[in-house]
């Protein structure tokens, strides 16, 4: 008889069963109830944000549609219909619902993170866009939004029901933006989100995924739009029809055009940062679309008003530059998978493999272990980061040295073409921007030296302000200077031009390296702020603010009048006064980023606005010419006590560093 045991062995012991115990669900310490804290996120609800969002903005967009129809402006005396340009009434509606109609497209199709990153990026260039709108109850006449109406006379305008239901159409698409962040928010939650196929690529900014080449389009991009918002829109010899330059147009239009430029690099800076290349590409795409509503529309106005009025350098360019961004949108998540799918074929390829020939032909080869292709993998991809901080520290270098020697090329050419039988006036402001040109050289030719790169840096991303802020102030003296019949702007114009956006190029490109500089250091634990370098570094931030509002010199001018420098109580500001705000603004910045910042870079950072501010000072010795008796003003001295407490603040932060 067959037995079932082995010979020398007794039957096995079947094992005993034991019962599974229930699953039981052990209550938390804070009662029964669910914290929301720790519920699971959930798709569903972060879609129905979403379509909540997409719906709010389609409602929008049909308001700002509507508003043509509905008769955004009439006369104030009569009842006579001010009809727009048909083309660019269209123009702005299709462009209005473009970004709620592909929204709500994605969203069937179930792309809820690209959906709430193009409702957030049209929602922040609306916030412009409502703004631009009062000026359709301010100083309706001048606003020329002609795809709206087209004055006939130079009779008082009263804003009409399509007034209302425009601004009511922009302020939902910002509030769905505002929802579409929310989204996106709750979507960064679920798994997968930021995920790659190769490990390196998993959680890095879409900026460093997609390569040098596809952001630095976008950047370029998203600088000409800015530009773009405040050169003319249209070219005008309608004598009811005036276009006057943005900064001296109405209050509102003014700030409208500022808060969309500020808008469109916060949108831009957010998709090259976000971890989401669908998210990214959804920002991209929605800004584009929104600022193809505004600069668009001015350009198919302008072709199509008739005669008399013509496009505007503002239009043409701000269109290039919104298309472009919808472009590069469109790219990001192509050029994702491509680069993902190459560096996963580069990394497997370092691994060395057993092949079968080398299996049968040599023998005793060792395959190798899983921990050693983990090391070659850890190496490849250390190598690689080193590789790529490089490029963005040099790419950051180059372009701040072409911007100094474009800076001190302008500065030394005429800025002004003047006619043979007048003498060239002196622009004395060119001067500081020379002085300008030479800090920046000095700071970015350390970045060049890998040793030197990272600590150097910061600074060099706050002393780029000081090429736009002294070219401001020598194109306000361009401006008047060109009113006068058969004076026009000069060679050394065009390059401070160039200057000033190759200027801002260079600071985007710098907080790029600092993005990747951020990637090989531990930010696991998160800093403090440093109190002591917060109320320091923020009373000089305050003093400097207060020095750039005021006067830096006064006194009599040529023909025997008082004369001040402009003051940020004097409105319309002119651009001189708009380079001193955005010098003010980046020192404050500089020192709330630098409380929370590690010790050498913070201390980079201040030494930075500290050196910004003395080029401003620099330039009451440098054009004091300009008057017959030159006066100290009342900015002098809160500057340099602004200085001095900037640079206490960096002593602080490099006293901190040695503990």
């Amino acid at each position: 008889m067959a037995s079932s045991t082995r010979s020398g062995e007794g039957p096995r012991a079947q094992p005993e069963r034991i019962p599974r115990a229930e699953p039981e669900r052990i209550p938390s310490p804070g009662g029964g109830a669910r914290s929301a804290a720790v519920e699971e996120p959930d798709p569903d609800r972060a879609r129905r944000g979403c379509t909540t969002a997409a719906l709010l903005a389609f409602a929008g967009g049909l308001g700002v549609a509507a508003a043509p129809v509905l008769q955004a402006a009439r006369p104030a005396v009569g009842a006579t219909e001010l009809p727009g340009v048909g083309a660019a009434a269209v123009w702005a509606a299709v462009f209005a619902l473009a970004a709620p109609i592909v929204a709500i497209a994605t969203l069937v199709a179930r792309r809820t993170a690209f959906a709430g990153g193009l409702l957030a990026g049209a929602g922040a260039v609306s916030i412009g866009a409502a703004i631009l709108d009062v000026q359709l109850w301010t100083d309706a006449i001048d606003a020329n939004r002609l795809e709206l109406f087209r004055p006939q006379t130079a009779a008082e305008l009263t804003a009409g029901t399509g007034a209302y239901t425009l601004v009511a159409g922009h302020i939902l698409i910002v509030l769905a933006g505002l929802l579409g962040m929310v989204a996106v928010h709750r979507c960064s939650l679920l798994d997968g989100y930021g995920d790659a196929r190769s490990s390196e690529q998993v959680g890095r900014a879409t900026g460093a995924r997609v390569g040098f080449l596809l952001s630095a389009v976008t950047v370029a991009a998203a600088v000409v739009l800015v530009g773009a918002l405040f050169a003319p829109a249209l070219v005008s010899s309608d004598p009811v029809i005036l276009v006057p330059t943005v900064v001296e147009s109405d209050l509102a239009t003014s700030i409208g055009a500022a808060a969309m430029a500020v808008a469109v690099l916060i949108a831009v800076a957010s998709a090259l940062a976000s971890i989401s290349p669908p998210v990214s590409a959804g920002v991209l795409i929605g800004s584009g679309l929104a600022a193809l509503g505004v600069v668009g529309t001015r350009l198919v106005a302008g072709l199509a008003a008739g005669e008399r009025i013509g496009v505007g350098p503002g239009s043409v360019w701000g269109t290039v530059g919104a298309g472009a961004l919808v472009f590069a949108g469109l790219c990001v998540p192509a050029v994702d998978r491509a680069r993902d799918g190459r560096i996963l074929r580069a990394l497997a390829g370092a691994a060395p493999e057993r092949t079968g020939t080398q299996a049968a032909g040599k023998a005793g080869a060792v395959t190798p272990s899983g921990k050693g292709v983990a090391k070659a993998a850890a190496r490849a991809e250390a190598e690689a980061a080193r590789a790529r901080l490089a490029r963005w520290h040099l790419a950051a270098g180059t372009a701040g040295a072409l911007t100094a020697v474009l800076a001190a090329t302008g500065a030394l050419l005429p800025v002004l073409d003047t006619p043979a039988s007048l003498a060239r006036p002196d622009v004395l402001a060119t001067r500081v921007v020379l002085v300008a040109a030479i800090v920046l050289a000095v700071g970015t030719i350390w970045l060049f030296f890998s040793e030197f790169a990272s600590a150097v840096r910061p600074a060099v991303g706050i002393l780029w302000v000081t090429i736009p802020f002294s070219v401001a102030a020598v194109t306000q003296s361009v401006v008047l200077a060109t009113d006068v019949p058969g004076i026009s702007a000069g060679a050394g114009s065009v390059l401070l031009w160039c200057a000033a956006v190759a200027a801002a190029v260079t600071g985007l490109l710098t907080w790029f390296a600092g993005s990747a500089e951020r990637e090989e250091i531990d930010t696991s634990e998160e800093r403090s702020t440093d109190l002591a370098v917060l109320v320091v570094g923020g009373l000089g931030a305050l003093f400097a603010f207060v020095g750039l509002a005021l006067p830096l010199f006064s006194g009599t001018d040529a023909v025997g009048e008082h004369s001040a420098a402009a003051t940020f109580g004097e409105l319309p500001w002119g651009l001189d006064v708009w380079g001193r705000a955005l010098l003010g603004a980046t020192v404050v910045l500089a020192v709330i980023v630098a409380a929370r910042a590690r010790p050498a870079r913070a201390c980079a950072l201040l030494l930075g606005a500290g050196v910004a501010m003395g080029v401003y000072l620099l330039s009451w010795p440098l054009t004091r010419a300009r008057l017959e008796a030159p006066e100290m003003g009342a900015g002098v001295i809160p500057s340099a006590v602004g200085i001095v407490l900037v640079a206490a603040a960096a002593a602080l932060t490099a006293r901190t560093g040695k503990r």
